[in-house]
């Protein structure tokens, strides 16, 4: 099993309707994408400094399902359409799980 990990800080000036409209967009992606196992997604609650603005985290089967999910074109429209524009940084790691 292969856990996704992804986090975002949004450039100033995002608002929340792009914000949620991300929402939306990934909560449509299990739907499209068979190799997602599990799919969790969403704000930061802040509690504490030093925080991310969003995080996404995706389990797959195994490294495979992983890149389908990276090259399937529902995310990549996401991303491209919705995310991408709003970022002011992203971190991620993959773990065996």
């Amino acid at each position: 099993m292969i856990r996704h990990v992804a986090v975002f800080r949004w450039i100033d000036g995002a608002t929340a309707e792009q914000v949620d409209a991300i929402r939306i967009g990934l909560d449509s992606l299990p739907a499209q994408i068979s190799s997602i196992r599990a799919y969790t997604h969403g704000p930061d609650l802040r509690f504490g400094e030093g925080r991310w603005d969003y995080a996404v985290v995706g389990d797959f089967d195994d490294g495979d399902g992983y890149q389908a999910y990276v090259d399937h074109s529902a995310h990549d429209a996401v991303r491209r359409e919705l995310i991408v524009p709003l970022i002011a940084e992203r971190g991620h790691v993959q773990i065996s799980l």
